[in-house]
């Protein structure tokens, strides 16, 4: 996965003032409880009026090869069911992507995270049967310890904000190394941070809920997790829904070329299924290769209106890819307007790209260069051992210089060139092959997904013989977050696990529509 997923997590996921509380340190040998444990909490969010909810702290060890050594604490929310006693005994726990994102952090301070992430609505339908629980990644913000180094810009760095030459790659070798060091000074032990560990850690949490089914929802990243808690605690889940699958046979590096290609391989041969659009935009494949090579030769200027200020965006041809696949990861009706942004763009209206690039920034970053000042290290912990360490290097790079354009993303993925510097060992093999399960599962994609193309859930569906696969052709990236069918699909499936009763979802099968309106 690209680490711009990374800097996702990093822009979405700002760190809970009430959270503080939870740095306290490791109990003495003394009092070490057993584990795993689960302590009630005060909420750091607030439930709508008349709702309930309970909080909580699930200590499990770092190691569990040394159980007496260093305790991981992980945020746990329960969400509970409007139904009360009479709520079925199997919950729904929620697994989030990234790696490294939490999901109840709030995205700025003072900031509602339940309100923010509109949970407490999307969990409606399946809350009135279930309970609905959110268990944080170790390693990730809320959790202690967390993998995350703060304000490690060098002195030299932090004066590129004013000018001058600045080397973003650079700039992130630096901060991995200072934040490594860090860690280790702490005492903690990457290597334990891993998607084994969080599988494990998601049936310690049903063992201190004395819990004997679960119902797994699982989002990109978070679908591996699920599939390894599938694989390493088979009993445990009753049934599994995996939205933007991203299995562990797949190595997202190493498809990274292919899956751009076929991204924009759909937005042509859409395009020229669409009256008005191929009317409009016959030749819609040389105009964006020709754009892309003028931006590349002299890049544009735009000024972009953020949250903290303005800030000047240079945009070459490689971010404008950036920016129309990071529409098409979001999917909807934006994706219809990206024609009308590359024929506009090329004219020089640049009105709908600088709407999208800012959205971009705010969101994931990397269109405006500034030094980084956290270093979110969960994600090099789990990518670097279980995705990077094995990609074949010379393959990707044959990949990169013959796809042309569409090379350009994955050639500014930084992974595979800092990943040493972050020192963790590679994966084993075996974490590697396919998953092999009987538990139900509905495998929801968009057609417009970069990040984990639709293709990859039916790579996921050929070990998983009681699963059904649903595509929406107009949707991208966690079609859940974005679609309101897929949602009730999610709710509907927890209900009644069955592959072969999935009902239709109106617009799954619409294509986008093409329009020459401006985005909103």
């Amino acid at each position: 996965m690209r680490s711009v997923v990374l800097r996702l997590s990093m822009a979405t996921t700002g760190l809970c003032l009430g959270w503080v509380v939870l740095a306290s340190t490791a109990a003495t040998a003394q009092e070490r409880p057993v584990l795993p444990r689960l302590e009630p909490h005060k909420c750091w969010f607030k439930t709508p009026r008349g709702a309930t909810a309970s909080c909580h702290l699930l200590s499990v060890p770092e190691n569990r090869a040394i159980p007496d050594g260093r305790v991981v604490k992980l945020p746990v929310a329960i969400l509970k069911s409007s139904a009360g006693d009479r709520r079925e005994a199997d919950p729904v726990i929620y697994l989030a992507g990234g790696p490294g994102e939490a999901p109840l952090a709030a995205s700025s301070p003072g900031v509602d995270p339940l309100k923010d992430g509109d949970w407490w609505h999307s969990t409606a339908a399946i809350r009135r049967n279930r309970n609905f629980i959110f268990i944080g990644q170790r390693g990730a913000q809320l959790s202690r310890p967390a993998l995350q180094c703060d304000d490690i810009a060098s002195p030299k760095t932090r004066l590129s904000r004013t000018g001058g030459h600045f080397d973003a790659v650079e700039d992130e070798r630096r901060a991995m190394i200072k934040c490594r060091a860090e860690l280790e000074r702490r005492g903690i032990d990457v290597a334990q941070y891993r998607t084994p560990a969080l599988a494990d850690d998601v049936a310690d949490l049903a063992r201190a809920l004395d819990l004997t089914k679960v119902n797994l929802y699982g989002v990109s990243y978070g679908t591996r997790w699920a599939l390894e808690v599938m694989r390493r605690h088979p009993t445990l889940v009753r049934a599994a829904i995996l939205d933007s699958a991203y299995p562990p046979q797949i190595n997202g590096d190493q498809e990274e070329v292919d899956a751009v290609r076929r991204a924009f391989e759909r937005l042509f041969t859409t395009c020229a299924d669409d009256t008005w659009c191929a009317r409009t935009y016959p030749t819609l494949r040389a105009d964006l290769e020709a754009l892309v090579a003028k931006l590349d030769r002299t890049p544009i200027k735009l000024r972009l209106k953020l949250a903290h200020g303005r800030a000047t965006a240079s945009i070459d041809g490689t971010k404008l890819m950036l920016i129309l696949l990071h529409v098409m990861r979001l999917g909807g009706d934006d994706i219809g307007r990206l024609p009308t942004t590359i024929a506009r763009t090329a004219r020089g209206n640049y009105a709908a790209l600088r709407f999208f690039a800012q959205d971009l920034e705010q969101t994931e970053g990397g269109i405006v260069e500034t030094p980084i000042e956290q270093m979110a290290g969960l994600y090099y912990s789990i990518e670097c051992r279980e995705t990077t360490a094995f990609v074949d290097g010379p393959a990707r790079e044959r990949a990169i210089a013959q796809a042309g354009i569409y090379g350009l993303v994955a050639r500014s993925n930084t992974g595979p060139a800092l990943c040493p510097v972050w020192r963790v060992p590679a994966a084993d093999p075996a974490e590697r092959q396919p998953v092999h399960s009987a538990v139900p599962t509905l495998l929801l994609s968009g057609s417009y997904d970069w990040l984990t193309p639709s293709a990859w859930a039916e790579v996921a569906k050929q070990s998983l013989p009681n699963a059904q696969h649903v595509e929406f052709r107009a949707m991208g990236h966690a079609v859940t977050a974005n679609d309101d069918c897929a949602e009730t699909l999610l709710a509907q499936f927890v209900n009644q696990p069955d592959p072969a009763r999935v009902p239709a979802c109106v617009g799954t099968n619409a294509p986008p529509k093409f329009t020459d309106k401006p985005p909103k």
